[in-house]
């Protein structure tokens, strides 16, 4: 990997803007980090939610603050979310009392202020890796597919196949539930019906229905909706 990186910073604290810049440029000063990037990231500052939104640039790497003026972290996010999807966000934050709110698709880690710098580089080792990705392959036809299991929205079983859907495109393989329950990673992933297995970063629930696409709802089952929810409790612990 050594494309360059984009990471915008936005607080409207001058003192919180410039520490995250100079515990960036920090982190991506270690030998082990250059080995796999070619130089220093470009960073953009922005001292409100107003400012980040009227700039156009795709950044990897959002870190945001919860409590600002006017457009606050939580409504920047659900913004990036609908809009820039491939935007990682840490959140920064002195108001754990908010967290809560602060989940969501992008949302990779969750650091205090003021920033502890090993606590800065697990949240950074955490995102870089999830910049990488996990890749598996599958054999079809004679042929190798590639699938990104992060992008992985869900997988549905259809007779004698599997239909895997991602955020922009489905594959159809000639394989089990069973076989995908055990390839892809169980803190990730949850069976919410003999037919669906969920991808929890996709996981949107409203009142006992599971909703997979605009026209595609699942509704829970009163046996396994406790289950399922305290799986999903867990893996947002495990985000934390």
């Amino acid at each position: 990997m050594n494309e360059k990186v984009k990471i915008a910073i936005c607080d409207d604290e001058t003192i919180y803007r410039e520490h995250t810049k100079k515990e960036c440029e920090k982190y991506f000063e270690k030998e082990e980090i250059r080995k796999n990037f070619e130089s220093q990231p470009e960073f953009y500052l922005f001292s409100s939610g107003e400012e980040l939104l009227k700039d156009k640039e795709v950044y990897d790497i959002l870190f945001l603050d919860i409590e600002m003026p006017g457009e606050d972290g939580i409504q920047i996010k659900n913004f990036f979310e609908n809009q820039r999807k491939h935007t990682r966000i840490i959140f920064l934050t002195s108001h754990e009392e908010r967290v809560m709110e602060a989940f969501g698709i992008n949302v990779i880690y969750f650091l205090r202020k003021p920033l502890i710098t090993g606590e800065f580089e697990k949240a950074m080792e955490k995102i870089l890796s999830d910049m990488r990705g996990q890749l598996i392959e599958i054999g079809e036809k004679g042929e190798a597919v590639v699938l990104p299991v992060k992008k992985i929205k869900y997988v549905e079983a259809q007779d004698k196949y599997t239909c895997v859907i991602l955020e922009k495109e489905e594959f159809l393989f000639r394989r089990t539930m069973k076989f995908w329950e055990e390839k892809l990673p169980k803190q990730d992933f949850c069976r919410i019906h003999k037919s669906y297995l969920v991808n929890f970063e996709y996981f949107i629930k409203e009142k006992d229905e599971v909703v997979l696409d605009k026209d595609k709802r699942i509704k829970l089952s009163r046996k396994n909706k406790e289950e399922i929810l305290n799986q999903y409790r867990g893996y947002l612990r495990g985000k934390l």
